[in-house]
């Protein structure tokens, strides 16, 4: 620093609103900065690098200080930064030629060194005071303005979870009441044909019942089709004769072949009437097996819903809690960052060491 050879007005200072820093209950973050104006030691325009004196064809002729603590989000002091201290609100109030300036010459110079332990140091030149206050507010605009994204981010996250939780508390009563009606038919069930099988085996168990049943039914449908073919042949030459050719007929039968073809029916008869019994029983023992599985797999489901649902309401209320400690107590990251002393002075600017 370089002391001026003029007398200057002793060190003012002044009260004003800078960007957020505090959670207030409208969900952003508010602060109270103060602004030093130390007309009476002037600085010199400095670069990138403490040693280095800044570049470009505007001079400046003012330049905030202040220290921010570590560690802290990524302020803005790249071209691209420039570019975005611009697009702020209070960027867009900035002076024509403080624009100029800023794309122009040296406008953001940051400290790595520790003037302050665990601060870094930042110089914000302008070409007026009022613009140096302005370059303060639009510089922390960008930082408040993501903070408070992220903690509308936050807020969303915990209205979604919220009211996630109220349409499980909706559905949730339902399930459970249609599972624990559900299980003990289940139960019931299983114990009378499948009570030394875990539930999984049991399920398997009926499947392979079902399938084993279906084959079957193949079967006998191809043994019914074969019985009723044979009785439609037999019946054809049992029947009473109609006309002429059926006499005609009945009489190149031989001898004893009626009193066959009746015995012959009788026994088709009972084959029938066998293999429909057979029929009959496979069906219901399939359709048994269809029945258990099926409310196997209603009951399994209902049992996964109301797991799924209980789980992730003791998820959202923990997450809840979670966010909330957090919004409570919010880390470095979610906050813009903390000035030193919530102060920035503001110097006047010689560019040539005096």
């Amino acid at each position: 620093m370089v002391r001026s050879k003029k007398q200057f007005v002793p060190t003012l200072i002044l009260i004003c609103i800078l960007t957020p820093l505090l959670l207030a209950e409208s969900g952003k973050y508010e602060m109270k900065t103060q602004f030093e104006i130390n007309s009476n030691r002037s600085q010199r325009w400095r670069g990138a690098h403490p040693d280095k004196s800044g570049q470009g064809p505007v001079k400046p002729t003012h330049v905030a200080i202040f220290h921010i603590r570590r560690p802290h989000m990524d302020m803005p002091s790249s071209p691209e930064g420039i570019l975005q201290i611009l697009k702020t609100s209070a960027g867009q109030s900035l002076s024509e030629q403080q624009q100029k300036f800023m794309t122009a010459s040296d406008a953001i110079t940051w400290w790595g060194i520790d003037e302050i332990k665990n601060h870094d140091t930042v110089l914000l030149y302008a070409v007026s005071e009022e613009d140096a206050k302005k370059m303060v507010q639009a510089y922390f605009e960008i930082p408040a303005n993501e903070a408070n994204a992220r903690i509308q981010e936050y807020e969303k996250y915990l209205k979604d979870r919220k009211q996630e939780i109220i349409e499980i508390k909706k559905v949730l009563p339902e399930k459970q009441k249609q599972a624990d009606e559900m299980e003990p038919k289940y139960m019931e069930i299983k114990k009378i044909r499948y009570f030394s099988l875990s539930d999984d085996e049991a399920y398997e168990k009926a499947k392979e019942t079902m399938l084993e049943m279906d084959k079957v039914l193949d079967i006998i449908a191809i043994e019914l089709a074969g019985i009723r073919e044979k009785m439609s042949v037999i019946n054809e030459y049992r029947k009473t004769p109609q006309d002429a050719q059926d006499w005609a007929q009945r009489r190149k039968l031989p001898d004893g072949m009626l009193s066959k073809l009746e015995q012959m029916f009788v026994e088709q008869t009972i084959e029938l009437k066998s293999a429909e019994a057979r029929e009959q029983a496979a069906v219901k023992i399939r359709d048994r097996d269809k029945a258990f599985v099926d409310l196997f797999i209603q009951w399994k489901n209902l049992s996964g819903e109301v797991h799924n649902l209980k789980a992730n309401l003791e998820i959202n209320e923990r997450r809840i809690q979670e966010i909330e400690a957090r919004l409570s107590n919010p880390e470095p990251f979610m906050l813009p960052p903390e000035i030193y002393q919530n102060k920035v002075t503001i110097y006047p600017v010689v560019t040539q060491q005096s």
